[in-house]
């Protein structure tokens, strides 16, 4: 039962310096393009951005419409027989400085190679229909986005100095799936793929990854850091069910007094950005940070100091306060400045699920996030039809068609940190002798795509070593096997 009478719910209009609350459903582009720039030390301005026209829908020929996909290409290193590279965008806005720094880079300037990077349609320019009416996402799918690769990857080759070269994909996160997919698909144009990080399993209730966010911290973290997460989460879940609870909460956490903090949604708003720190910790950084952090959490217990925040996400600038509420929040994701997430969120509706959950007895934030938090949103953005039903059938066709843990595929390396909770949806024991999976300790989400740091861990350097001889065999990179 939801309390209704701790405060009068005064109406107005709020705006947002970030809208995104709900922690990480697919931002892994966006973050690791970010990285980029501090890393990519190799950038002359010699990549060209082009753009390559593209069938709308790749398989209904009665559908005439096509559209301008945009790519970026790089031939600084390339010589006689070298290989091609494609990296394959994902959920976000492409990139030209993956051409500047990482393993395709690498492997690049080691085997003569040709650098391509290609972008998502629907995402960063690559815009194939007008996006802000949501009947137009029936174009948006991982068959299409593939289709629309191997269609690059076929005028590429078209080219009479590489219709030679072997071609190698490569992808993290979600387009790590859809490197190992396309390999899968197209093993006659695709000779061998990196799938970075990819949960190539799609999950309705993604309950697992907060159970892994638990392992992390009970691993690396102080002794008594997942008893004091425990307890702060279930505080605030006792302050949120009295009237005299939620005045304290907004005191202590600085939320708008407009806030309806009864309301069941706005809850799991609170709850899911309260989450966000645990989450990036696993997910993108390192072991460190997570002591680091439960350090910190204990400092601010004993010394009853208010937590830190990250950036500001539901904050009310005129009035510096936390504004959590799940109607402003939707409305905010239909702005068109935020048409990638819109683009993610109809992806996970349709076709992979995805939704951390709170469901598990296995993780400390207490179960105050719940599945309906997200299948919701898809009949509330996309309309009726993208009901449970519709995600239940999305997923079991992509688990049918691509083949789950267990695709039909060779010359794929499967890699994946085991500090990453998604992780827990890849591929992470040897399908076959050229099938293998790679997992790397201590190591977070795609950081094998990334270049060699000073303070990367050992481990981490020697298995970027063993991707790279691994595509260099499979391509019979013979002259640079030494290298």
């Amino acid at each position: 039962m939801y309390l209704k009478y701790c405060q009068l719910i005064l109406l107005y209009s709020v705006n947002f310096v970030n809208g995104f609350g709900f922690f990480d459903i697919g931002n892994t582009f966006n973050h690791l393009n970010k990285e980029l720039y501090s890393l990519a030390s190799d950038w002359n301005g010699d990549v060209k951005t082009r753009w390559i026209e593209q069938e709308l829908d790749h398989f209904n020929p009665e559908e005439k419409r096509t559209w301008k996909m945009r790519y970026f290409q790089r031939l600084s290193y390339w010589r006689p027989n070298g290989t091609i590279y494609l990296l394959m965008g994902g959920e976000g806005e492409a990139s030209s400085r993956w051409t500047a720094t990482g393993i395709m880079y690498e492997l690049a300037k080691e085997t003569n190679g040709a650098m391509f990077v290609s972008e998502h349609r629907y995402y960063g320019k690559s815009k194939p229909i007008n996006t802000t009416d949501v009947r137009n996402f029936k174009f948006l799918n991982s068959r299409q986005a593939i289709a629309d690769n191997v269609k690059l990857i076929k005028y590429i080759k078209s080219w009479k100095m590489l219709n030679n070269s072997k071609v190698v994909v490569i992808g993290g996160s979600y387009s790590g799936n859809l490197a190992a997919w396309t390999r899968m698909l197209y093993p006659e144009i695709v000779d061998a793929a990196i799938a970075s990080s990819g949960p190539v399993l799609a999950k309705k209730d993604f309950f697992e990854y907060l159970e892994k966010v638990n392992d992390n911290y009970e691993q690396y973290g102080t002794s008594d850091c997942l008893d004091n997460i425990r307890n702060i989460f279930k505080r605030y879940d006792k302050l949120l069910q009295s009237c005299e609870g939620i005045k304290l909460l907004k005191e202590e956490e600085n939320i708008c007094q407009e806030s309806d903090l009864t309301d069941r949604k706005n809850q799991q708003v609170f709850f899911s950005y309260k989450v966000e720190t645990f989450v990036t910790n696993s997910q993108y950084g390192n072991t460190k940070m997570i002591e680091n952090h439960c350090k910190n959490l204990n400092e601010s217990l004993k010394h009853k100091i208010p937590q830190k925040t990250s950036k500001p996400i539901f904050w009310v600038a005129r009035k510096r306060c936390y504004y959590y509420d799940y109607d402003t929040m939707i409305e905010e994701y239909k702005d068109k400045r935020n048409d990638w997430v819109m683009a993610w969120i109809y992806q996970t509706c349709t076709e992979f699920g995805y939704y951390q959950t709170t469901s598990s007895k296995s993780q400390p934030f207490t179960d105050n996030i719940s599945l309906n938090f997200y299948t919701e949103m898809c009949s509330i953005l996309f309309g009726a039809e993208i009901d449970e039903k519709r995600i239940d059938a999305g997923i079991k066709y992509t688990n049918e068609f691509y083949g789950g843990r267990r695709p039909n595929v060779t010359k794929v390396v499967f890699t994946n940190g085991d500090l990453d909770p998604w992780s827990t949806l890849g591929v992470l024991e040897d399908l076959s002798y050229n099938a293998p999976a790679v997992v790397i300790p201590r190591a977070s989400h795609c950081r094998d795509l990334f270049s060699n740091r000073k303070d990367d861990i050992e481990e981490l350097k020697e298995a970027r070593k063993h991707i790279k001889y691994l595509i260099k065999n499979w391509t019979e990179a013979g002259d640079f096997l030494s290298i």
